[in-house]
């Protein structure tokens, strides 16, 4: 860039592909989109926007309750505005609540969406939603570019101050490694070392899945595994370790997807997995420029008294 500078060339554009995450502050009404790498102190602030949230303080327990859930969420195919009546503005993006470790609570409901509003003074209101975060409708659709269906996750906490501490993202980082390792290397000791005494899987609980993965490693005479783009998010409620997964074993069965190890701390205070979900689609980071990152930050319309710019 420096030396097309110096010839009097236009700049080269900066690209970059990179997970992005939002960030969801309940109790101060702002949500940010982050890039987040692989290295905890590499995230990028984007953009900080105004929210409105759940009429009901508290974390979402049943459905009806008007509360906006807090965990750790992946977004899902986008609702286009015309579909949906007009109090949810340009553009609806679905979260997947609840998530495993919500129906291990206990919690219920459906339908918890980002969305846009049909009057600006909703979101100066605050607390309006039944359990939704609703943004200004020219929020939303830039979200909408950003926060790609199943590729960006949503942090909703009520205070960001408890998410991704430095010292629990160093372990629970950790903990996913070292099960990556003990995988690899059919460590089948090491490996079930890392899940928690309430793991299950299924009908299968601790002990049982380790006698299940302890029939699979032997089961195969070459096996390899080989994992891609693992990201760590940490919450006080718990943790989650994503990445890509990439399993052969002796050529006669292959699978390639994406692993989401959910991390609960035990009683010593120590991480450890206690659900794990795979699929067959893999994390696909965005591609994106300096140039729509100005654009994305770009000074709001009027009407919009969104959240001052990172």
């Amino acid at each position: 860039v420096e030396e097309a500078q110096q010839n009097n060339d236009p700049a080269v554009p900066v690209s970059e592909s990179e997970m992005v995450v939002l960030l969801v502050d309940k109790s101060r009404l702002h949500a940010k989109l982050v890039t987040w790498p692989g290295q905890l102190q590499s995230s990028r602030p984007l953009r900080t926007f105004k929210i409105a949230i759940g009429k009901e303080e508290g974390d979402k327990q049943i459905e009806g309750d008007n509360k906006t859930p807090e965990g750790i969420y992946f977004t899902q195919r986008h609702i286009p505005g015309e579909t949906l009546p007009a109090k949810y503005g340009p553009l609806a993006i679905p979260i997947d609540f609840p998530n495993v470790m919500d129906k291990s609570a206990g919690k219920t409901g459906y339908g918890i969406w980002l969305h846009g509003v049909d009057r600006a003074g909703r979101i100066e209101e605050a607390k309006v939603t039944e359990g939704c975060v609703a943004f200004y409708n020219q929020d939303i659709t830039k979200l909408g570019s950003w926060l790609k269906p199943a590729q960006a996750a949503v942090v909703i906490s009520n205070d960001l101050q408890q998410v991704n501490k430095p010292q629990d993202w160093q372990a629970v980082k950790a903990v996913a490694e070292t099960w990556q390792q003990a995988w690899a290397e059919r460590n089948i000791e090491t490996y079930i070392d890392q899940y928690h005494p309430e793991f299950r899987s299924g009908a299968r609980d601790r002990e049982a899945y380790k006698e299940y993965k302890k029939r699979v490693f032997g089961s195969y005479k070459r096996m390899s595994v080989k994992f891609s783009n693992l990201r760590v998010l940490t919450h006080d409620k718990y943790a989650v370790a994503m990445m890509n997964q990439d399993f052969n074993g002796d050529d006669r069965f292959l699978s390639v997807g994406r692993k989401v190890l959910f991390l609960v701390t035990d009683k010593k205070g120590d991480w450890l997995i206690k659900r794990e979900v795979f699929d067959n689609q893999e994390f696909v980071f965005p591609s994106f420029t300096d140039a729509e990152i100005a654009l994305l930050s770009g000074s709001a319309e009027a009407g919009n008294s969104s959240a001052s710019q990172n």
